[in-house]
C-alpha cells in the first residue's frame, strides 16, 4: 500500500479528475458539485460540469465524506479505501519517498534483476506524457461538446506543469479561444519536446508546491478547518501534519507568482 500528504492528495485528485479534461468525471462528479454547490451556475456548465474550482470540489469532497453521498474511491481517504487496520501489509510507501520504497521493495523482494529501470524519472515522466495525451483524444468527442480542443489541450498541459513533468517556463503553442484540429501525433511531439528542455527535475519540482499553495490559497479559513477535521484519520494515521505548516503560512506570503496561475480555467 501506498498513501500520499492526503491535503496534496486532494489537490492532485482535482487536477487530474477535474481541471484536467475528463469528461467521464466531468459527467458524474462535475455536474453534481455544479448542481449542489455553486449558485447561479449557467446552462453550460450544469451540463458539461467542465470548469469546477478547487474551493467547490472541496466543498464537495467535506460533503461526500458526512453524508455518504456521491463519493469516489479516487477522492475517499486512503484509510478507508485501502483498509490498513483491517489488512496487515506487508509494506507501507509513501508517494513523498516513492522511488526509493519503490526500490527497497524491488531489492527485499530479490527482484532486481527482473525489474529495471534504465532512467527512473524520465521513464515515468515520458509515460505521464503519453497517457496523458492519448486519454485526451480517447475523449475528444466529449469535450469538444464542452470546450474547444486547444482548451482541453492546455489544461492537460498545465497538469503536466503541475505534476513536475514541465517546466512552467514552456509555453502553450496553440490559442485556447480557437476550435482547430490538433493531431495528437503532432501535440505529444510537442510535450516530449518540451519535457527535453525543461530542465532540472528538482526544479520542476517545486511547481507542485507552488500550485498547492496556489489551490489553498483560495481556501477560507472556516472551510479549511472542516477539511482538517474531515482528513484527521489520514494525518494521525499515516504520521503526516493535521493542518501542513505551508498552509498556515499562507496568510503571511504570497504563495506564488502573480503573473503565473497553474488553475486557469
Amino acid at each position: 500500500m501506498f498513501v500520499r500528504e492526503p491535503f496534496e492528495r486532494l489537490v492532485s485528485g482535482y487536477a487530474d479528475k477535474l481541471y484536467s479534461p475528463n469528461a467521464a468525471y466531468w459527467n458524474f462528479i462535475g455536474r453534481y458539485i455544479v448542481a449542489n454547490f455553486r449558485d447561479k451556475p449557467s446552462n453550460l456548465s450544469l451540463e458539461c460540469g467542465h470548469d469546477i474550482t478547487f474551493e467547490e470540489f472541496v466543498k464537495y469532497f467535506i460533503y461526500s465524506q458526512n453524508t455518504n453521498e456521491h463519493r469516489d474511491a479516487h477522492f475517499v481517504p486512503s484509510f478507508e479505501h485501502c483498509r490498513p487496520c483491517e489488512i496487515e501489509y506487508d509494506y507501507i510507501g509513501k508517494m513523498e519517498t516513492f522511488k526509493d520504497d519503490t526500490f527497497q521493495i524491488i531489492q527485499e523482494l530479490n527482484l532486481q534483476n527482473v525489474v529495471k529501470f534504465t532512467d527512473f524519472q524520465n521513464e515515468t515522466d515520458v509515460d505521464a506524457i503519453i497517457d496523458t495525451v492519448d486519454y485526451v483524444y480517447s475523449m475528444k468527442r466529449a469535450i469538444e461538446k464542452c470546450m474547444p480542443l486547444p482548451m482541453a489541450l492546455f489544461r492537460s498541459f498545465r497538469k503536466l506543469q503541475i505534476r513536475g513533468i514541465l517546466s512552467k517556463n514552456i509555453k502553450f503553442p496553440y490559442d485556447t479561444s480557437k476550435q482547430m484540429e490538433i493531431p495528437p501525433l503532432e501535440y505529444k511531439r510537442f510535450l516530449l519536446k518540451a519535457h527535453e528542455k525543461s530542465g532540472d527535475a528538482k526544479v520542476r519540482k517545486k511547481n507542485r508546491e507552488e500550485a498547492f499553495l496556489e489551490a489553498y490559497s483560495k481556501i477560507s479559513p472556516t472551510l479549511l478547518n472542516r477539511l482538517k477535521k474531515t482528513l484527521l484519520i489520514d494525518t494521525v494515521l499515516f504520521g503526516y501534519e493535521e493542518l501542513p505548516k505551508k498552509i498556515t503560512d499562507l496568510e503571511n506570503k504570497t504563495p506564488y507568482n502573480e503573473n503565473f496561475r497553474f488553475f486557469t480555467m
